[in-house]
Protein backbone atom coordinates (compact mmCIF):
# COMPACT_ATOMS: atom_id res chain seq x y z
CA UNK A 1 0.00 0.00 0.00
CA UNK A 2 2.21 2.47 -0.94
CA UNK A 3 0.42 4.33 -3.77
CA UNK A 4 0.43 7.98 -2.33
CA UNK A 5 0.80 10.74 -3.94
CA UNK A 6 2.52 13.87 -2.95
CA UNK A 7 1.93 17.84 -4.31
CA UNK A 8 3.51 20.68 -3.01
CA UNK A 9 2.10 23.88 -5.60
CA UNK A 10 0.68 27.91 -4.70
CA UNK A 11 -2.75 26.19 -3.97
CA UNK A 12 -0.87 24.11 -0.77
CA UNK A 13 1.42 27.07 0.61
CA UNK A 14 4.11 25.37 -0.86
CA UNK A 15 3.31 22.79 1.79
CA UNK A 16 3.48 19.05 1.10
CA UNK A 17 -0.06 17.47 0.86
CA UNK A 18 0.21 13.80 0.81
CA UNK A 19 -3.04 12.19 -1.44
CA UNK A 20 -3.90 8.47 -1.05
CA UNK A 21 -4.74 6.24 -3.91
CA UNK A 22 -8.44 5.21 -4.12
CA UNK A 23 -7.90 1.64 -2.82
CA UNK A 24 -6.02 2.47 0.02
CA UNK A 25 -8.83 4.62 1.24
CA UNK A 26 -11.39 2.08 0.78
CA UNK A 27 -9.33 -0.28 2.69
CA UNK A 28 -8.40 2.03 5.55
CA UNK A 29 -12.19 2.90 5.55
CA UNK A 30 -12.87 -1.11 5.12
CA UNK A 31 -11.96 -1.24 8.24
CA UNK A 32 -13.22 1.23 10.13
CA UNK A 33 -16.71 0.23 9.25
CA UNK A 34 -18.40 2.90 10.31
CA UNK A 35 -21.91 3.55 8.94
CA UNK A 36 -20.87 6.60 6.60
CA UNK A 37 -17.39 4.38 5.92
CA UNK A 38 -19.87 1.15 4.61
CA UNK A 39 -21.99 3.97 2.53
CA UNK A 40 -18.62 5.32 1.30
CA UNK A 41 -17.12 2.33 0.40
CA UNK A 42 -20.35 0.24 -1.27
CA UNK A 43 -20.54 3.69 -3.77
CA UNK A 44 -17.12 3.46 -4.56
CA UNK A 45 -17.62 -0.18 -5.89
CA UNK A 46 -20.84 0.80 -7.29
CA UNK A 47 -19.57 3.58 -9.37
CA UNK A 48 -16.31 1.41 -10.56
CA UNK A 49 -13.58 3.32 -8.29
CA UNK A 50 -12.54 0.17 -6.72
CA UNK A 51 -12.31 -3.20 -7.97
CA UNK A 52 -13.02 -5.88 -5.57
CA UNK A 53 -10.62 -8.18 -6.24
CA UNK A 54 -8.10 -5.35 -6.03
CA UNK A 55 -9.02 -5.04 -2.88
CA UNK A 56 -9.38 -7.97 -1.77
CA UNK A 57 -5.39 -8.87 -3.12
CA UNK A 58 -4.38 -6.17 -0.51
CA UNK A 59 -6.02 -7.08 2.83
CA UNK A 60 -2.91 -9.67 3.07
CA UNK A 61 -0.34 -6.76 3.11
CA UNK A 62 -2.62 -5.39 6.25
CA UNK A 63 -1.25 -5.63 9.77
CA UNK A 64 -4.45 -7.62 10.56
CA UNK A 65 -4.49 -10.79 12.22
CA UNK A 66 -5.48 -13.85 9.60
CA UNK A 67 -9.35 -13.49 11.38
CA UNK A 68 -9.58 -10.20 11.18
CA UNK A 69 -8.53 -10.20 7.59
CA UNK A 70 -11.28 -13.02 6.79
CA UNK A 71 -13.91 -10.95 8.43
CA UNK A 72 -12.76 -7.85 6.31
CA UNK A 73 -12.92 -9.94 3.16
CA UNK A 74 -16.35 -11.15 3.89
CA UNK A 75 -17.78 -6.96 4.93
CA UNK A 76 -16.01 -6.25 1.30
CA UNK A 77 -17.97 -8.86 -0.51
CA UNK A 78 -20.88 -7.93 1.05
CA UNK A 79 -20.68 -4.63 0.09
CA UNK A 80 -19.95 -5.56 -3.33
CA UNK A 81 -23.08 -7.32 -3.58
CA UNK A 82 -24.73 -4.67 -2.31
CA UNK A 83 -23.18 -2.27 -4.84
CA UNK A 84 -24.48 -4.72 -7.64
CA UNK A 85 -27.91 -3.58 -6.86
CA UNK A 86 -29.78 -0.85 -8.58
CA UNK A 87 -29.55 2.70 -7.67
CA UNK A 88 -32.56 4.09 -5.92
Amino acid sequence: MQRVHRIQNRNTQDRIGYCLDVLDLFLAKAVAAREKDREFCIALLQYGYVNLEAALALVRNMPLDAKAQQRLRATMRRWARSADRPLT
